[in-house]
């Protein structure tokens, strides 16, 4: 299967500003040389060597993953604002004339994970079908107050695409296709639930706003039917450690807690994910060091774990 992020910002929107532009191009051109800017080959070498936050960005969309099986299927987990975009890039193919089917998963209703639905454009396409899958038996309602008129001028019933809702059974199995799926309550304020995904041997975990505090950490073997050997594992690492220890209760995780439960569950690769509105693109490039560092410190215990850090256009493919 393949993977794709649209959206790895949490709780709001976040689009570079023209300060954070001038700063990167200021970094950039402190680092050049006479040489690096001397012919177009040599621009595009030394744009290549820049830091990450200097030469791209992680992105500022919320919470948006697409997931293509093997064999075509469409499936997408969470609709934040980086719907919008995957719905333009849809948009060039069977969507666009009124023959897409996709299946979406909702973790939960924030704001944040549903805020991309009003432009989708796929769902304003008579013919297109749309698969909602969720814990929530009032997922629909949910949605629909959304596009109430004192939210958004255009009603979900609007959009001609058909829509349809299946509640699934948290902490046991569904068949889609051919997709094995297993749901897990997390610990959040709300109510959020995971999505572990299996195909032809590959498992790919989404765990997105979720809270491992030192009490829950106490009833971490709970989780092992989520996490054991997954081959990916997308983690909600939105603060620091001390960050998290000074807001709890306010649902997220850090890097240090998502390392330490993929070290204990045999995780081979951890996406460090939903990145807070106020890290800068140099801030996230911080966190993955630090994070890569702790990796090292503790791989006795974690073994071969790949941290990693999500950022907007990442591909996996397993």
């Amino acid at each position: 299967m393949k993977i794709k992020l649209w959206g790895v910002r949490g709780s709001i929107p976040t689009p570079l500003n023209g300060d954070a532009v001038k700063q990167k191009v200021r970094r950039a051109l402190l680092a050049a040389r006479p040489g690096d800017i001397s012919s177009e080959e040599a621009v595009d070498s030394f744009i290549d060597t820049l830091p990450f936050s200097v030469r791209s960005t992680y992105g500022g969309n919320t919470t948006c993953i697409e997931v293509v099986t093997n064999s075509g299927d469409e499936v997408i987990l969470d609709c934040g604002s980086g719907l919008a975009r995957l719905g333009k890039e849809l948009m060039k193919g069977s969507f666009a004339r009124g023959e897409g089917t996709a299946s979406i998963f909702m973790t939960h209703t924030h704001w944040d994970h549903l805020q991309g639905i009003p432009f989708f454009a796929p769902f304003y396409i008579e013919g297109n079908s749309f698969n909602f899958y969720s814990p929530f038996i009032d997922l629909m309602e949910r949605l629909q107050y959304q596009h109430s008129p004192s939210h958004f001028p255009i009603s979900l019933d609007f959009m001609p695409a058909e829509k349809n809702y299946f509640t699934v059974t948290p902490e046991e199995y569904f068949e889609l296709n051919d997709l094995t799926v297993y749901v897990k309550k997390m610990p959040h304020p709300g109510g959020a639930y995971a999505f572990r995904i299996e195909h032809e041997g590959k498992v790919f975990v989404y765990t997105s706003d979720c809270e491992f505090s030192l009490d829950e950490a106490e009833h971490v073997m709970d989780y092992a039917p989520l996490f054991s050997d997954a081959d990916v594992v997308l983690f909600d690492a939105q603060y620091t450690f001390e960050e998290s220890i000074n807001k709890t209760d306010w649902g997220h995780s850090s890097a240090t807690i998502a390392i330490d439960i993929a070290g204990r569950f045999n995780v081979k690769r951890l996406i460090l994910f939903h990145h807070d509105p106020d890290y800068s693109d140099e801030k996230l490039d911080i966190v993955l060091a630090n994070s890569r560092i702790y990796q090292k410190m503790n791989a006795s215990k974690n073994g071969s774990l790949q941290v990693d850090i999500a950022y907007e256009g990442m591909e996996i493919v397993l």
